[in-house]
């Protein structure tokens, strides 16, 4: 009989790629309040995702 082998799953590499990183340009004029709200929901969505891909993926492997 063989020795147990032990299998280390790890989160899928989608679920841990990093955030954006923030956006310091300077605020001159409404439209780049506008772009930088539009970039940090966008980022704010990414991450939410993969948070929840994460969860997902842990709920499935108990």
């Amino acid at each position: 009989m063989s020795a147990p082998q032990v299998i280390r799953e790890t989160v899928p590499t989608a679920l841990t790629r990093p955030c954006l990183p923030r956006q310091r340009r300077p605020l001159k004029a409404t439209r780049d309040i506008v772009n930088r709200l539009t970039y940090t929901e966008g980022a704010l969505a990414t991450c939410a995702a993969q948070v929840d891909g994460v969860r997902a993926w842990n709920e499935r492997r108990k």
